[in-house]
C-alpha cells in the first residue's frame, strides 16, 4: 500500500497497481469516499458494464474522469463481476455503486486520489442515518414529515423538533424521499452509508401548493407503499412486508384499511357493503377481470399478482372521480415495481404456501428497465396443517413481465405480460368430486407521453383471455341407504377482451386543469353449461318420487363497452381545489347508456388538515362474463345506478398521530336481481347445488356509515393503527329492508408493529372484531314416507328460511407475524414466521340443521350444528435478495 501511495504522490498514471500484498484497512490521510465528494471526483462519467470484473470497471471510471486510483490485485472481491448502467453521474457515485455489496471500501485524499482497501471485517458494517426536516423559508421544524430510504424497509417520521433517525442502516448508497402535506416533496441523494460514521441528512422543504394535477380530491383515498403528493402512505412498504397476511397476498394486506371487510377463505374484499365484483381493479393501467386464483374457494382464495412485484397501491372507497366508471363500490389501482436500471437484482422466496422468483435490471444505458416475476403455489400443504379438506389439492401459478423504455424525444413505452392459472382437485368417496381449472392471460402496451409542456397523455392497448372449466358430481344416500350420484356439472366458459384506453390532462393554467379520456373494449363471451340435480319427494305412502332438474345453456355473446369522460379541476385559492366531471357509459349487449355527473372538493386550510367531499352518480352494467347461466340466466340485466355522498377529514395531531373520519351515504336504485348463497356456507365448492341458493330480487339498496381511525407514525419503535366503523348495508326486498350478506354493523381493529432501532426485525400483531354477519337460517321439512309397526321412514329436505333474518356470533381474531432481516455481502435475507388466528378462536361461519330419528318412539329431533372458520394456522418462509 505504501508503494501505491508513493506512486500517487509522484503523479503516476491514472491506475497504479502494487505487488500482490494485502492492503491495510485504512490509508493515512485518506477519508471514506462520499458520493458528494468535490472536484476532481465530481467529474461526470457514463458507464455501461455487464458482469465485468470490478477492477476493470473501476479502471474505466478512472480513465473517463482522469483520476488517480490504486488498489491491490490480491484484495478479495477485486475480480467480482459487477453490473452498472448509468449516464452522467459523478465518478465518486459510480465508484460507490460498483463497490456496493463488495468487501472493499474506497478512500479518498484531499487532492482527489482514490485507493481501494479491504473492509475491516467480513460482516457488513452499518451506520446510524439521522437528520432533521425544516421549513426552507422560516427554518421552523416540520413535525410529521415522512422520510424513507427508497427501495428499503427503512421509513420514519420527523419528531416535534424536526429530527428523525433510521437507526442502523447497512452500508451502501441510498436516495431519501421526504413528504409533508403542504410542502413540495423532496428527493435527496445519493446518500452514502460507509459503516464508519453517523450520516446526517439536512432537509429543507419548500412550502408550496401541491401541483393541481396531484391533489387528492376524493375522500376515502388510501395510498399503500407510495403515497400521493399531498398525503403520506397509509401503509409503508415495511409495514406491508411485515404485516400478517395469509398467503402473502396484497388483497389481504389491504383488508386492514377502514371501510374494507374481508373473508377468511376469499382474497376479494368488500368496500362499504359493496362486493368485490363491484370494485374497479387495475394493474399498470389495465383493468383486471376476476383477478383471483382458485375461484371455487370463496370466489378466489388468492390474487393473481405477487405482492413482491407491486410497487404502489391506491384504494378509493367511494366518491371517485369521473375517469373511473362502470363500478359502484370503489377503485383499486396497483402499479408494478419500478425496476432498478443500474444493476441486475434478483429475489428468491420460499414459504409453506408458495415459491417465488423475480429479477430486474436495466438496458440501453439506463434508458430502459425490465422486471420478471413468477410464483408457484401449493395451498394443499398449508391446509394439511389445519386438518381441513384433506382431499383438497389446489395448485396455482402466475407470471408477470414488463419492459419499459424512455424515448429520447420524451415519453415512455412499456410492454407487459401477465399469465395466471390454477387447478383444483377434490375427491371424496362420500360427497363426490370437483376438477376445475382457471386461466387468465393479458398482454398490453402503455405509452406515457408529453406532446406539449402543458399536455400529458397515457394510452393503454390491451388484449386478454380468461377461461373457466369445472367438472363436478355429487353423491348422496338414497332412501334405501345406497350411495349414488345426485348431481353433475359440466361448465366451460371463455371471455376474450380487446381494449384501448386513453387519458389526457391539460394544464390550462397553474390554477386550472382539464381532463378527458375514453375507455373502449370489445368483448366476446361463450358459455357451455350443463347441470342435472335429483330431487326427491313423497309420492304416496311408502313411495318416493325422484325428479331430475336440468339446466343447459350454450350461448355466444359479443358487444362493446365504451366510457368517455370530461372533468375540469380548478383552484380558486391555494387551499381549495374543486373538480366537476361528467361521464357517459354505454354497454351494447344490455342496451345501457348512462350519464353520470361528479363533484369532488378538497380544502386544506392549513398544513396537516384536509377536508374532502364528494357527490356523484355512478352505474355498473352486468359483466358479459358474469351472466349466471348456472341459474337459468341467458342475457345480462340492465345496469344498476347509485348516488353517493362522502365527507372525509384528515388531521395531523401532536406526537405524530394522524386522525381520519369518513361519513358516507350510498343509495342504489335499481338493484340488479342476482342468485346468491345466503346461508353463509363455509368452504363449499359447488355453490349452485346448495340448499341456500336463492334469487335475491332487491328493488333498491342503501349503504351508510361512519369510519374513524387513529394512526401512530412510528417515530419511535412502534407503529400502530386503531379504527372503529359503524355501518349499515341493506337492500329493499319485498317491501322491507334486509341486511346485505356483507353487512357488518360494528367493527373495530387494532394493529401494532414493533421494531428495534436497527430495523433488523419487526413483530406485527393484527387484532380485529366485528358483529356477526347476517345469514339465512336453514329450515328442514320432514315428511313421513311410511309409518307402520315394521317401518318408520322419513324424508327430510332442507330449504332457506327468511332472508338474512339472523346473525352469526361476533367475529374476533388475532394474527401475528415476526420478520427478521439479515444484511449480508451477498444481499439481504429475510425470514418470517406467522400464525393466523393465534388464539385459535372458534369463529362460526354457518349453521346447519340435522335430525335425530328415534324409530322406537316415532320421534324426530331437529338440532343446529355450526361450521367454523379457519383454526390456528402457522406458516413460515424465507427470501433472498441479491
Amino acid at each position: 500500500m505504501r508503494a501505491s501511495l508513493l506512486l500517487i504522490a509522484l503523479g503516476a498514471p491514472a491506475v497504479a497497481r502494487t505487488q500482490p500484498t494485502r492492503a491495510p484497512a485504512t490509508a493515512p490521510g485518506y477519508q471514506p469516499l462520499r458520493a458528494d465528494a468535490p472536484a476532481p471526483l465530481d467529474a461526470m462519467v457514463t458507464l455501461e458494464v455487464v458482469r465485468t470484473p470490478l477492477a476493470t470497471a473501476v479502471e474505466e471510471v478512472a480513465r473517463q474522469a482522469g483520476l488517480s486510483i490504486a488498489f491491490d490485485r490480491s484484495l478479495p472481491g477485486v475480480d467480482r463481476p459487477v453490473t452498472l448502467r448509468a449516464a452522467r453521474i459523478s465518478a465518486a457515485a459510480a465508484i460507490l455503486r460498483l463497490l456496493d455489496g463488495a468487501p472493499l471500501a474506497a478512500m479518498a485524499s484531499p487532492s482527489g486520489s482514490v485507493v481501494l482497501v479491504a473492509r475491516p471485517s467480513a460482516a457488513p458494517r452499518a451506520s446510524t442515518v439521522q437528520g432533521h426536516v425544516r421549513d426552507a423559508g422560516t427554518g421552523a421544524a416540520l413535525a410529521g414529515a415522512r422520510v424513507e430510504l427508497l427501495g428499503t424497509r427503512f421509513t420514519t417520521t420527523a419528531r416535534s423538533d424536526g429530527r428523525f433517525a433510521f437507526g442502523t442502516v447497512p452500508t451502501g448508497t441510498y436516495r431519501v424521499r421526504v413528504v409533508q402535506m403542504g410542502y413540495r416533496p423532496a428527493l435527496l441523494g445519493p446518500v452514502t452509508v460507509d459503516g464508519q460514521s453517523a450520516d446526517s441528512v439536512r432537509v429543507a422543504l419548500e412550502r408550496a401548493p401541491t401541483p393541481l394535477g396531484t391533489v387528492v380530491v376524493t375522500p376515502g383515498h388510501y395510498g399503500v407503499m407510495d403515497g400521493a403528493a399531498d398525503a403520506a402512505p397509509s401503509m409503508s412498504r415495511a409495514q406491508i412486508e411485515a404485516a400478517p397476511q395469509l398467503g402473502e397476498d396484497i388483497y389481504r394486506a389491504v383488508g386492514q384499511l377502514p371501510g374494507v371487510s374481508t373473508d377468511e377463505f376469499a382474497a376479494a374484499f368488500s368496500v362499504r357493503g359493496f362486493g368485490g365484483d363491484e370494485l374497479y381493479v387495475s394493474f399498470d393501467g389495465l383493468e383486471l377481470i376476476e383477478p383471483f386464483h382458485l375461484k371455487d374457494i370463496g370466489g378466489g382464495a388468492l390474487s393473481i399478482l405477487d405482492a413482491s412485484a407491486i410497487g404502489a397501491v391506491e384504494l378509493t372507497t367511494g366518491g371517485f372521480a369521473a375517469e373511473y366508471g362502470d363500478r359502484l363500490g370503489g377503485v383499486f389501482t396497483m402499479r408494478s415495481v419500478e425496476p432498478r436500471r443500474d444493476r441486475t437484482r434478483t429475489a428468491l422466496g420460499l414459504s409453506i404456501m408458495n415459491a417465488r422468483a423475480s429479477s430486474q435490471g436495466g438496458f440501453a444505458r439506463g434508458r430502459g428497465g425490465w422486471l420478471v416475476s413468477a410464483r408457484r403455489g401449493y395451498l394443499d400443504i398449508a391446509m394439511r396443517l389445519t386438518s381441513m379438506h384433506d382431499s383438497l389439492r389446489p395448485r396455482y401459478y402466475d407470471a408477470f413481465a414488463k419492459a419499459d423504455y424512455t424515448l429520447r424525444g420524451g415519453g415512455r413505452l412499456a410492454a407487459h405480460v401477465l399469465r395466471a392459472g390454477d387447478d383444483l382437485v377434490f375427491r371424496d368417496s362420500d360427497d363426490g368430486s370437483l376438477l376445475s381449472g382457471y386461466a387468465s392471460s393479458y398482454a398490453w402496451l402503455t405509452w406515457d407521453g408529453r406532446p406539449d409542456a402543458r399536455l400529458r397523455q397515457r394510452t393503454v392497448a390491451s388484449v386478454g383471455r380468461l377461461t373457466w372449466r369445472r367438472d363436478a358430481d355429487a353423491l348422496e344416500l338414497d332412501a334405501f341407504g345406497r350411495r349414488g350420484p345426485s348431481a353433475a356439472i359440466d361448465d366451460r366458459r371463455v371471455l376474450d377482451v380487446l381494449g384501448v384506453r386513453q387519458d389526457w390532462k391539460l394544464d390550462v393554467s397553474p390554477r386550472a386543469l382539464l381532463k378527458w379520456g375514453v375507455d373502449a373494449r370489445r368483448e366476446s363471451a361463450s358459455y357451455d353449461y350443463a347441470r342435472w340435480l335429483l330431487r326427491e319427494s313423497v309420492a304416496a305412502p311408502g313411495r318416493i318420487a325422484t325428479r331430475r332438474d336440468t339446466v343447459a345453456a350454450q350461448r355466444a355473446l359479443s358487444g362493446t363497452r365504451v366510457g368517455v369522460y370530461l372533468a375540469q379541476r380548478v383552484r380558486p385559492v391555494d387551499a381549495l381545489a374543486v373538480e366537476v366531471g361528467l361521464r357517459h357509459d354505454r354497454a351494447s349487449v344490455a342496451g345501457d347508456a348512462i350519464t353520470s355527473p361528479r363533484l369532488n372538493v378538497s380544502w386544506q386550510p392549513r398544513a396537516g388538515t384536509a377536508l374532502r367531499a364528494a357527490w356523484g352518480r355512478y352505474s355498473q352494467s352486468q359483466p358479459l362474463a358474469g351472466i349466471q347461466v348456472q341459474d337459468g340466466e341467458t342475457a345480462p340485466s340492465r345496469a344498476e345506478r347509485s348516488t353517493q355522498r362522502v365527507l372525509g377529514l384528515t388531521q395531523l395531531l401532536p406526537r405524530g398521530i394522524t386522525a381520519r373520519a369518513e361519513l358516507y351515504d350510498q343509495r342504489v336504485a335499481p338493484r340488479r336481481p342476482r342468485f346468491a348463497n345466503v346461508g353463509g356456507s363455509v368452504g363449499e365448492l359447488v355453490p349452485e347445488l346448495l340448499w341456500d341458493r336463492v334469487l335475491v330480487a332487491a328493488e333498491a339498496g342503501r349503504a351508510r356509515g361512519v369510519e374513524l381511525q387513529l394512526a401512530g407514525d412510528g417515530r419511535g419503535r412502534l407503529d400502530w393503527t386503531a379504527g372503529y366503523t359503524l355501518a349499515s348495508a341493506t337492500d329493499r326486498v319485498d317491501g322491507r329492508d334486509v341486511p346485505r350478506l356483507t353487512d357488518q354493523r360494528h367493527g373495530a381493529r387494532l394493529d401494532w408493529s414493533y421494531h428495534p432501532p436497527s430495523n433488523r426485525w419487526r413483530l406485527s400483531v393484527a387484532s380485529m372484531w366485528h358483529t356477526g354477519r347476517p345469514f339465512t337460517p336453514q329450515l328442514a321439512d320432514v315428511d313421513t314416507v311410511q309409518n307402520d309397526p315394521q317401518v318408520f321412514w322419513l324424508l327430510m329436505t332442507r330449504r332457506a328460511g327468511a332472508l338474512a333474518s339472523e346473525r352469526l356470533p361476533d367475529y374476533r381474531r388475532v394474527d401475528a407475524r415476526w420478520t427478521r432481516w439479515f444484511d449480508t455481502r451477498r444481499g439481504r435475507v429475510s425470514v418470517f414466521a406467522e400464525v393466523f388466528n393465534v388464539l385459535n378462536t372458534r369463529n362460526v361461519g354457518a349453521y346447519y340443521t340435522n335430525a335425530d330419528v328415534d324409530g322406537q318412539r316415532r320421534q324426530v329431533r331437529l338440532y343446529r350444528v355450526s361450521d367454523n372458520m379457519i383454526p390456528r394456522l402457522p406458516t413460515a418462509g424465507i427470501a433472498w435478495e441479491f
